[in-house]
């Protein structure tokens, strides 16, 4: 029969006070740091700084807009979960700006409400814009549900959030498929949605527009600021060639026509498919 060792029980129950007393130690000379308390730059207002919160700020137009707020000294947080986005875009605009306070890139989803709280009790915004969303036409009338709830219900999570902090300007970024069939070409910014037929004909033409619903329902009983825009052909790159468009490879069929004409320029794909009902046709660039 083998009977524990004393000393050997001593030394043990000595190393775990010591360790103990080491991390102590440690903790009180980390709270004496004069860095240790110090509150970041984004979480606090400061006088004649705009602190934007651009979500989907990796992707085509979100990282263009956090671009110009940047080059227009505006504080900037980019928020997105890189389901959509490029990580290469987000890298190119911290090198560009590399200075503390100016930009900081926080990976979320928005579906995520606690997430999404925790980013804005952590950050002190003074506007928002909002730009994730997967948006893809033909993809959205293959997987509806997920249009529905990463347009419409990630909107609505990031409506209460803004009115939870007391967040008051909301830019909102929506489609001209929310027109549907128009009645009368060409559509202009006084063309009524209500005036066109069929409004609107996708699933992501009628989550954004539901977005836009529960957006301005809210802004008609409260203070906050919107605007909405809604895109026809977004095209082009930053006239310096530093951000562009870059969807990935499996999601191409489903891109714009301006993306299938680089590619074929490019000869990243053989040719520009033009299909139509009656005669579908391969154009070779």
């Amino acid at each position: 029969m083998e009977y524990p060792d004393p000393k050997r029980k001593s030394n043990f129950v000595g190393k775990i006070l010591m360790a103990a007393t080491l991390t102590a130690l440690c903790i009180i000379m980390l709270k004496q740091s004069p860095n240790f308390n110090t509150r970041s730059r984004f979480s606090e207002h400061e006088e004649g700084v705009i602190h934007v919160l651009v979500t989907g700020g990796a992707g085509y137009i979100g990282s263009h807009a956090a671009l110009r707020l940047l080059k227009e000294s505006y504080r900037v947080t980019i928020v997105d979960n890189l389901s959509r986005g490029n990580m290469g875009a987000v890298k190119v605009l911290q090198k560009l700006f590399p200075e503390p306070g100016q930009l900081q890139f926080v990976y979320a989803d928005l579906g995520d409400l606690k997430a999404v709280n925790k980013i804005f009790s952590e950050n002190a915004f003074d506007a928002v814009m909002h730009f994730a969303a997967v948006a893809y036409v033909g993809e959205s009338t293959l997987d509806p549900l997920k249009y529905y709830h990463n347009i419409t219900s990630n909107t609505l999570v990031i409506l209460e959030s803004m009115a939870a902090h007391d967040v008051r300007t909301l830019i909102y970024s929506s489609t001209c498929a929310t027109y549907g069939e128009p009645e009368k070409m060409p559509i202009t910014e006084e063309t009524p949605q209500a005036s066109c037929k069929l409004v609107p004909i996708n699933p992501y033409g009628k989550a954004k527009k539901m977005a836009e619903d529960i957006i301005l329902d809210y802004s008609k009983n409260s203070d906050m600021a919107v605007m909405i825009l809604r895109y026809f052909n977004v095209i082009g790159s930053d006239p310096e060639g530093r951000l562009g468009e870059a969807p990935r490879p499996e999601l191409r069929e489903h891109g714009r026509i301006s993306g299938a004409c680089f590619d074929a320029a490019r000869g990243v794909i053989p040719g520009l498919k033009v299909c139509d009902s009656f005669n579908p046709f391969t154009l070779i660039l």
